[in-house]
């Protein structure tokens, strides 16, 4: 009798060990399911914050490209690390526009990359566009036509009539150069402008005025370490809400040059331009000369102006 008392009190006891260990296990399961989705929750909100927010994504947190240009060690693989530098979570919805196709190796050429978030998207019938370098391509400047932008081109290499409209009528051109001020470059013949004056003169066009410049090209072959400055200590930066930019390296300058160069491309991500894009040209590659360094030449570069995100005021600010 008491063998079966005691077998039926060990059998209960094994049975509500059993439940206690099963009831934890689902517990703790339970529990681990909670907290991981609570982090993940956290992980999504943050990277969505800094997405939208304008904060820079993943790959800037762990690379600090201000004490890298800085580094009295810097090399040129680590120039070249900060040019392909891409950002590309700042955006969610990018489109190329313009391009043509090229081979050896096979890609398209000269594309220029527009955010369509809607906090940047340049808004159909609403949108203002200038640029700068078309060498008789007009690929970008009539998509972007058709995108629904009042266009305003420029480039004095060009040969034929000055101030004109480009089919479909709303791309209009200039033959001015880009540069740091308004000159005649006698070499050429050909009509240099800052990009301040060509906006105040413009200003006064219908279907111009005092816009905002929604995406702002510029592809002038060297030109653009010249035109920089301008466009940031004339405060024409402010005033531009994409920017896209094939920035050129010289094979034969100096490592230090190019660490100018550099930092005034990063002066501009300070300021709150938000790099979305970057790509190397595949067809434009060469050795440095003065740097232990073989690889592109070039980059086509675009930012949106983070500051310039959400507005809404009466000129256009949106």
């Amino acid at each position: 009798m008491m063998s079966s008392i005691y077998s039926s009190f060990t059998w209960k006891r094994n049975i509500n060990a059993k439940r206690l260990f099963t009831l934890a296990v689902i517990i703790s399961t339970l529990a681990v399911l909670f907290f991981v989705k609570v982090f993940q929750s956290t992980i999504v909100n943050v990277a969505w914050n800094d997405i939208h927010d304008g904060h820079p994504s993943s790959n800037s947190v762990t690379t600090d490209w201000d004490n890298l240009l800085d580094s009295t060690t810097l090399t040129g693989a680590q120039i070249m690390q900060y040019l392909k530098w891409s950002n590309r979570p700042s955006c969610q919805l990018v489109n190329d526009f313009g391009g043509t196709m090229r081979t050896n190796p096979s890609g398209w050429d000269g594309q220029k990359s527009v955010c369509l978030d809607p906090e940047v998207a340049p808004i159909p019938d609403q949108c203002l566009v200038y640029s700068f370098g078309i060498k008789n391509e007009w690929s970008f400047d009539e998509q972007m036509s058709a995108y629904g932008c009042q266009v305003y081109a420029f480039d004095p290499s060009m040969a034929g009539q000055d101030h004109y409209d480009h089919n479909p009528g709303n791309v209009h051109f200039f033959k001015w150069g880009l540069g740091e001020r308004d000159q005649h470059d006698a070499d050429y013949n050909w009509t240099i402008r800052s990009l301040s004056s060509i906006y105040e003169e413009l200003s006064g066009r219908q279907f111009h005025g005092r816009r905002i410049i929604d995406y702002l090209k510029i592809d002038v072959e060297f030109d653009e370490w010249i035109a920089l400055p301008e466009i940031i200590t004339s405060g024409m930066l402010s005033n531009v809400r994409q920017l896209a930019m094939e920035v050129h390296m010289d094979f034969e300058a100096s490592l230090d040059q190019h660490r100018q160069w550099a930092k005034l491309l990063r002066s501009i991500e300070t300021m709150g331009m938000i790099r979305f894009d970057s790509e190397y040209n595949p067809w434009y590659v060469g050795s440095f000369v003065q740097i232990p360094l073989e690889g592109p030449l070039g980059y086509e570069i675009a930012w949106y102006n983070g500051n310039l995100s959400h507005v809404n005021t009466n000129n256009n600010k949106r």
